[in-house]
């Protein structure tokens, strides 16, 4: 365990269907406050995002960063699922305290559909999140033949497994979200662009999820870079706090 600023990590790991799932908890002091999973990107890559997991604890909250099992997206969902489970065996986590998911970008695809198959998560955030993964891969047969070619041999193509990218796709969840979500995405963003981040509001919100908010980052990347000017971290992170700290009750 190290402690850094009064907020202590554990590297830990906690059981998904036949295997484990690698993590991180980060917990302030002695807090016993909400719990919060916090879904990884594409490459699995926790430390990325331990500027977001740190902010979240020195506010109270009780954190699992997960790295899920594998580079596949198969399991993602069940990765998160259980990190609900392992979040609420911990001394002061009750099944009484509220939950939250966050994630970015594959993780933030991951928190959006959570959302909707567990009751227990009552607040979402959602940083550059594609949305749409039969749009996104087309795109970047488009932009980038050779992204294209090493996702299509992983995942496959929209014709070749329909059902896969349906189920990938947060907007195919969107009836089912019923709790309050906040969309973050930058105007630069060209891996998740804001198009994703702006269909999921629309499609939220016609479904009738009142409390949804898309906050868009000018001139910012899809890592929260902007330009050669360094990174928008404390703003993501003061935004992700507050918006917690709105939705989810007291428990």
């Amino acid at each position: 365990m190290t402690s850094s600023d009064a907020v202590d990590t554990a590297e830990v790991s906690y059981p998904s269907g036949q295997s484990v799932v690698p993590a991180r908890l980060y917990r302030h002091g002695a807090a016993e406050g909400a719990g919060i999973v916090v879904c990884a990107g594409r490459l699995r890559d926790i430390d990325g995002l331990d500027f977001l997991s740190r902010a979240l604890a020195e506010a109270g909250y009780v954190v699992l960063a997960i790295r899920y099992r594998g580079m596949d997206f198969d399991t993602d969902d069940a990765d998160a699922l259980a990190g609900l489970d392992y979040l609420q065996s911990l001394h002061g986590i009750t099944t009484t305290r509220p939950l939250g998911v966050a994630g970015h970008s594959r993780g933030g695809m991951t928190a959006l559909r959570v959302a909707a198959q567990d009751n227990r998560v009552r607040s979402v955030v959602a940083l550059a999140p594609p949305t749409d993964m039969v749009r996104y891969i087309h795109a970047m047969e488009l932009l980038s033949p050779a992204r294209y070619s090493a996702l299509a041999s992983t995942m496959g193509t929209p014709e070749e497994r329909p059902d896969l990218y349906r189920q990938l796709s947060a907007l195919s969840y969107a009836d089912a979200i019923r709790v309050p979500v906040l969309l973050v995405c930058g105007t630069q963003d060209l891996h998740a662009p804001l198009d994703h981040s702006q269909w999921m509001k629309d499609a939220l919100t016609a479904c009738g999820n009142e409390s949804v908010r898309l906050e868009v980052l000018d001139g910012v990347g899809h890592f929260f870079e902007r330009m050669y000017f360094g990174y928008e971290f404390d703003r993501v992170s003061r935004l992700t706090v507050d918006w917690f700290a709105s939705t989810l009750a007291s428990g």
